[in-house]
């Protein structure tokens, strides 16, 4: 979780709002037969760009940026920079907070105003969370002088964390969901079992148990259920 502060937010907002319409008008355009799959290409150009933006700021480029992503780069390295402090942590946790809105708002934009049925399924997650691992390994290629090599670290740790937040936040409760309504596809002696649940204010959900299914009281229950 990117713990951006709410002024700060406010100010990387529009930057990223610039982006995920641009990619989504493009992508509502695109001739492509798949446009959920051309979506991973599209992030991992705007990732890379984004990267390229916040390395040649700490490298001492003052380069005038000319895309959406290459202004929502600068500007998450810029708002950091006047906040003072420590800049390093700063622009990190504003990258953070940046893509993260971005991977939501581009879907969330195209299926309320370009036609997709939903803005989240599988396809979306794969394509997503494939984007991001190869965006991290391709930004870890970068030249940099030697005194800033940590950018890399960061850039690359910033995108893979990126990734295992998205699954445990957004494809963990997708999964939950679509394992109650058609039935789960492990039968493993060790593995969770999804159970539905009421959450605090009365509202439905699902949480996993891990369960042993190889002992005497997991056998009690049949190894093979169609619903969990």
């Amino acid at each position: 979780m990117p713990y951006v502060e709410k002024h700060d937010r406010a100010k990387l907002e529009a930057y990223i709002t610039d982006l995920a319409e641009d990619m989504a008008k493009r992508l509502a355009s695109s001739k492509a037969a798949n446009r959920e799959a051309e979506l991973g290409a599209m992030y991992k150009a705007a990732l890379l760009e984004t990267a390229d933006a916040i390395i040649a700021r700490e490298s001492g480029k003052d380069t005038m940026p000319r895309t959406p992503a290459q202004r929502m780069g600068t500007n998450l390295w810029e708002v950091a920079k006047r906040k003072g402090g420590s800049i390093k942590v700063d622009w990190l946790g504003n990258l953070n907070y940046c893509v993260t809105r971005l991977i939501q708002m581009v879907p969330h934009a195209m299926a309320e105003r370009h036609g997709w049925k939903a803005e989240f399924n599988s396809t979306i997650y794969l394509v997503t969370s494939g984007a991001l691992e190869q965006s991290a390994l391709e930004v870890r290629t970068r030249y940099v002088p030697p005194n800033i090599e940590w950018v890399l670290d960061g850039l690359v740790g910033v995108l893979f964390d990126i990734e295992d937040e998205y699954k445990r936040r957004v494809d963990t409760a997708y999964q939950a969901v679509r394992v109650s309504e058609v039935g789960d596809v492990y039968d493993a002696p060790f593995r969770t079992k999804v159970v539905a649940t009421k959450g605090a204010g009365g509202s439905d959900g699902f949480q996993e148990i891990m369960m042993d299914y190889s002992s005497p009281q997991g056998k009690k229950a049949p190894a093979k259920s169609p619903r969990p």
